[in-house]
């Protein structure tokens, strides 16, 4: 048909959200038409998140930008893109709230932008999760770079008035030293047998599951971790889940995880934009969208394309 194709991974930090967010994209124009190049990144990201080379069989492809670990503007944070919105708890479900202050950053003024209805704040609203993992949420120190590992293991009373278990630690793992405690949770530690299912232990603050397989997945980093204000938040997904595959979903300095506006400003939505359904469509429709300042890159490179192609004719 002799369309022109090219691909390439871009990383949304670079285009000014505060979230890492690879993505492969695929750029196509009719026979005649000028190809659109991708867009230079504006901000400067991690090293570790900017790692863009798409490798097929034995040959590596870039993106074609010329600044990759360079840019004008420095990254987006936490601290940038959510520190004006109000304190809210676990499981709040007030879909609209005034701000209780003014915009603390520049991101935070074009999120929240001007109008009649800019001073009314929608979707501030987060899952309330289960009475024992709200005692977990709650356990987490506010340090940077905190998650389960923190947990205290221990017994305590949760919110619904039961009371949970402490985690026992049964079996000398393989790979511990003579002189420390015991750290397996199942026979599988010792390296003499596979799991047995009565091994298992429930209602306890630190998740049986995490410790009994850590030393196989790196010992689940960012699980039940929190956000730092000066860093920047995980790839957003659709489900924000203390155990789930984004990490870290807590609040810096909340018991809580983190809310749909906070996840939409991740994305770099204004806040403006509102979402439809219950609590999971929004945060599914949060996660499953192109981040519109790499949409709005995108389409200025487009234009360009366009632009110098009907200067040809």
């Amino acid at each position: 048909m002799g369309y022109q194709v090219t691909f390439g991974v871009l990383q949304a930090g670079h285009y000014g959200v505060p979230q890492t967010r690879r993505r492969l994209i695929i750029l196509a124009a009719a026979p005649g038409f000028v190809l659109p190049n991708y867009p230079e990144p504006a901000h400067v990201f991690s090293k570790r998140g900017c790692q863009l080379a798409v490798q097929v069989a034995e040959h590596k492809y870039n993106n074609g930008c010329n600044w990759i670990m360079s840019a004008p503007y420095r990254t987006i944070t936490v601290r940038d893109a959510m520190s004006d919105l109000p304190n809210i708890k676990n499981g709040c479900n007030r879909k609209e709230m005034p701000y209780d202050s003014e915009p603390m950053s520049c991101f935070q003024r074009q999120m929240r932008g001007s109008g009649d209805t800019s001073e009314i704040l929608r979707d501030h609203i987060c899952k309330e999760m289960a009475p024992l993992v709200e005692a977990r949420m709650s356990y987490i120190p506010l340090a940077p770079g905190s998650d389960w590992r923190d947990l205290p293991n221990m017994v305590c009373r949760l919110s619904d008035g039961t009371y949970t278990n402490k985690l026992r630690y049964p079996y000398r793992s393989k790979k511990q030293a003579k002189n420390e405690p015991n750290r397996g949770v199942c026979q599988c530690a010792t390296g003499k047998g596979g799991c047995d299912s009565s091994d298992r232990q429930f209602n306890t603050i630190i998740p049986w599951c995490l410790p009994h397989t850590a030393d196989r997945h790196n010992h689940w980093s960012g699980l039940y971790g929190r956000l730092e204000w000066n860093g920047f938040f995980s790839t957003t997904v659709t489900n924000p889940e203390p155990m789930g595959k984004q990490g870290r979903v807590l609040h810096p300095d909340q018991h809580r995880v983190v809310s749909v506006r906070e996840c939409a400003r991740s994305q770099g939505f204004p806040d403006r934009y509102q979402f439809s359904g219950n609590i999971l469509d929004k945060h599914r429709q949060v996660g499953n969208a192109v981040p519109p300042p790499l949409g709005a890159a995108l389409g200025r490179e487009i234009k360009k394309a366009l632009i110098a192609s009907f200067n040809k004719f």
